[in-house]
């Protein structure tokens, strides 16, 4: 061949490779143009199109008028019809109860759950009664085995599709747009009137486990003990022990529909969403609580229509509920024009939607534990813990824990989604000794000199007992009328959160620390603790309060330190809706003109001793691996971190045996230290540990009443 045609040959070749690399680049810049929401989505839904411009124009820092900051970028799905299925017949938990009661565990309920189980069919009504049924089913077991009885269950074909398993159940264009907004900032919640355990197992088994934490699922509660203590009346009677168990009672807290929804949201997450998407209307109470006129950001309400009756079995007319939810400021979401696609491939409906599913037995989960992690080191502690005594030989228990629980190379790693540290508040990161606990410190100021408060004789009487009573011994007391809790409820009652906050933070950042100088409550937290706050975060611990005191309480004083409202477990003051009257919350729909206040009188689950494990397992749906508490209080929780059996974890004791620079009492640390040592926890000596408490500037003086104190007096 001659030279020339060599050259015409390679000629050819070149130009072909240039062709095709046209043809790539066109096709690469075409994928990346693609819109967001067209995969599952329909081409020409304007759904889909207006909720691209709303995440355009919120993330967008330029726009001033509408942009959100991504902390605050929330939104809430209701899940049975509205991320997932609800029609195989009915909803994925009340079809659990059946087969669990009639196929795979006869044995273990009664007759009577029996009977009510074989009585749903179409048409029944699921009320709080049935819920209750549900908990009564599941008595006995383990938080850990209802979730695996749960993933277990969804492993079955459903009779009402073809080749879909329960737990295949989530709409594709739903889940198309939970990552969507995830990957713009939006932190996303699940809140469903299924209960919370159980719809953590759907979401972590589903294609929303990526973008949806255990901690942000808020469900329906029912109630855990420890075995042996599930007739108590209240779990600040018993301590949570290391090796023991968390168990359903059979009892029943609360059923998470209605007004009850924008209340648990307001209690765990703390502040109003920008998006809200439900699909009935157990779900408007959390519409129009998002978009109610005073949420500060611009903020909209979907509803998925169930008007789909080829793909689905939906029975909804399109035309009567678009125009009910239009006129109620909703935006409504088409199934069968909005959704190009609702399940995988090979997904249709079945013959016929009701059909009872065969018995069949369903294999035991098994259990296996995880081994003990090893102890690493490494760090500049005089940089990192300035407070600290740098050769603290419990500072460094905590260092060697946390290097080689982020070390992958150490048998002691930690996955990040694992890394939960829990800290009580106070006596553990905050003074108590103000002479006592904040929220005392804050009631008194509200009831005895706050010349806005009217206070009654009565709240009066009692509060002065209270101050009397710390300001002399530098304890709590409990008069024979109102409580201290009966008072927080009674003179805060009304506020919305918002404004309960603010007058939290300002009494805190003004008023000065009684039995100290130079130092106000908002500065009486323990720099030591908060710098373990800041290590722990730092090396991506997921850090979170549970305290005893009132939730809003804590929120108000801990945000100054990055925690979110979210990750405050605590005791509860009520919440109502404004209009609710005496209408129970799970009955009643609030209007988007109405406001979330606080209530009286004062719940009586109080997130103290047991009910600290129990508030964690309802809360953040995974057992911590560090726990830091004070007092007998928090003797549960620690032991509930330590007795992790996946990942075995630590408690840390903060001992209060500093009588110099803090109200210490040397026999009290002597039994604390004694509790430590029996319990296998480590303890944080004030005395010995810390270089300071409070910083520069503070000093501890004496209390108003000293010389009326006792002679033994801490």
């Amino acid at each position: 061949m001659s030279n020339r045609k060599v050259w015409r040959v390679v000629a050819i070749c070149l130009a072909l490779l240039a062709i095709a690399a046209i043809v790539f680049v066109f096709h690469s810049v075409q994928s990346a143009k693609a819109k967001p929401l067209s995969v599952y989505w329909s081409a020409d839904s304007a759904v889909a199109e207006q909720l691209r411009a709303y995440v355009s124009k919120v993330t967008n820092p330029k726009d001033t008028e509408n942009f959100i900051p991504e902390r605050d970028r929330i939104a809430v799905f209701d899940m049975d019809g509205t991320l997932t299925c609800e029609t195989y017949y009915t909803y994925y938990d009340t079809m659990m109860f059946i087969e669990y009661c009639l196929h795979d565990h006869p044995e273990r309920v009664s007759e009577e759950l029996r009977q009510v189980a074989a009585s749903i069919e179409p048409g029944y009504l699921a009320d709080e009664t049935l819920a209750r049924n549900f908990a009564k089913a599941y008595a006995g077991m383990t938080v850990e085995e209802l979730y695996d009885y749960a993933v277990q269950f969804g492993q079955k074909q459903t009779a009402s599709f073809n080749n879909m398993r329960y737990i295949d159940n989530c709409y594709l264009p739903m889940v198309e747009l939970v990552e969507y907004l995830y990957n713009n900032g939006f932190t996303i919640y699940v809140i469903s009137g299924t209960e919370r355990t159980t719809t953590r197992a759907i979401v972590a088994n589903s294609p929303l486990r990526d973008f949806v934490t255990p901690n942000h699922v808020i469900g329906t509660a029912f109630e855990v003990k420890q075995p042996g203590h599930e007739t108590e009346a209240s779990n600040m009677n018993f301590k949570y022990e290391n090796g023991d168990e968390l168990i359903l009672t059979g009892g029943f807290i609360q059923k998470n529909l209605n007004a009850n929804k924008s209340i648990f949201v307001e209690r765990e997450i703390g502040q109003r969403p920008v998006l809200a998407f439900g699909n009935s209307g157990s779900d408007t109470s959390m519409m129009n609580y998002t978009i109610d006129s005073r949420n500060p950001y611009p903020a909209e309400a979907y509803m998925v229509v169930a008007d789909d009756a080829v793909r689905e079995w939906g029975k909804q007319d399109w035309d009567t509920k678009s125009a009910e939810y239009i006129a109620k400021g909703y935006i409504p979401v088409s199934m069968k024009n909005d959704f190009a696609q609702i399940y995988p491939e090979g997904v249709t409906r079945a013959e016929l939607q009701y059909q009872k599913p065969e018995v069949q037995p369903a294999p035991a989960p098994q259990e296996t534990e995880a081994p003990q992690p090893e102890a690493a080191a490494g760090l500049d502690y005089e940089a990192v813990f300035p407070s600290w005594e740098p050769e603290s030989a419990s500072l460094r228990e905590l260092v060697a824990f946390v290097s080689a629980s982020v070390d992958e190379a150490d048998p002691g790693y930690l996955d990040p989604s694992d890394r939960i540290a829990v800290f009580d508040m106070d006596g553990t990161i905050l003074c108590e000794k103000a002479p006592v606990y904040v929220d005392y410190c804050l009631t008194m100021y509200r009831v005895l000199d706050d010349p806005g408060y009217g206070a009654t004789e009565e709240e009066r009487d009692a509060m002065q007992q209270i101050r009397d009573h710390a300001y002399t011994v530098g304890e709590t007391y409990k008069p024979a009328g109102l409580t201290k809790h009966d008072l927080v409820a009674s003179s805060f009652a009304g506020m919305t959160p918002e404004e309960f906050r603010a007058y939290v933070v300002d009494f805190a950042d003004s008023t000065q620390a009684v039995g100290f100088e130079g130092m106000t409550y908002g500065q009486s937290f323990y720099k030591p603790m908060i710098e373990v706050i800041d290590y722990l975060r730092a090396n991506d611990y997921d850090v979170w309060i549970v305290s005893a005191c009132e939730r809003e309480v804590v929120r108000a004083l801990v945000e100054r330190f990055g925690i979110p409202y979210d990750h405050v477990v605590a005791t509860d003051v009520p919440y109502v809706a404004s209009g609710a009257g005496e209408t129970v919350a799970d009955e009643y729909n609030m209007g988007s003109d109405e406001r979330i206040l606080l209530g009286a009188p004062l719940d009586e689950v109080e997130c103290g001793k047991s009910g600290k494990p129990a508030a964690i397992a309802r809360e953040i749906g995974k057992r911590p691996v560090l726990a830091f508490g004070n007092s007998s209080g928090d003797y549960s929780m620690l032991n509930y971190a330590e007795g992790n059996p996946e990942h075995p974890g630590m408690g840390f004791f903060v001992v209060c045996d500093d009588t110099v620079r803090e109200y210490g009492s040397e026999k009290k640390a002597a039994e604390y230290y004694a509790v430590v040592e029996d319990e296998g926890w480590t303890a944080f000596s004030m005395a010995d540990d810390w270089k300071t408490i409070y910083g520069d500037g503070v000093q501890r003086t004496e209390l108003p009443g000293a010389e009326e104190a006792l002679p033994n007096a801490a």
